[in-house]
């Protein structure tokens, strides 16, 4: 009896062990920067507004690519300190503006909520400064990296890794 105790004892506190610390995780971003963080949240609703954007057609969407991710890398790689704090400055007024003309955060809303939001975002009226330069930055960069994306230039753009790939030297040259 005391060998199955003890048993299921360690097989307990072995579960306990790998269960536990996902208890208490916080709301981290899957996508490490080196000079700002943001939040799970502040992620997703940056996920959402490049999928508003670039929806999936029968062609891959914003998500689909990850463009998020080649959004923040720019921004973080590529923008200098007092940008970069403005455009964590404009997400989060961003998300307040959207709060205050709807009712809730830009991930709760619903896709014509969001399409009309992106509208009114697009006519500048009444949208304080900081949000507006945090959406046109990240649109900005969204088609960016949306047109050079492998995807796009092989799908759409029909490009060739190799110029004059389709050359055959066995066939006759005509005379124009």
């Amino acid at each position: 009896m005391n060998r199955r105790n003890a048993i299921s004892n360690i097989v307990v506190l072995s579960i306990g062990a790998v269960v536990l610390p996902s208890c208490g995780q916080q709301d981290k971003a899957l996508v490490q920067l080196k000079n700002f963080s943001l939040t799970g949240n502040e992620e997703k609703l940056l996920v959402q507004l490049a999928d508003t954007i670039i929806p999936k057609t029968n062609f891959p969407g914003a998500a689909d690519l990850k463009l998020h991710e080649f959004i923040l890398v720019m921004v973080d790689d590529c923008y200098e300190p007092d940008k970069q704090e403005k455009f964590m400055g404009g997400l989060k007024k961003f998300d307040q503006s959207a709060k205050q003309k709807y009712g809730s955060s830009f991930i709760a809303l619903t896709p014509e909520q969001k399409a009309a939001w992106l509208s009114a975002m697009e006519s500048k009226k009444e949208i304080p400064a900081e949000a507006l330069f945090f959406y046109e930055t990240t649109k900005r960069l969204l088609v960016q990296g949306f047109t050079t994306s492998k995807e796009y230039m092989t799908g759409v753009m029909n490009y060739k890794m190799v110029p004059g790939s389709d050359f055959k030297g066995c066939v006759p040259v005509k005379k124009a």
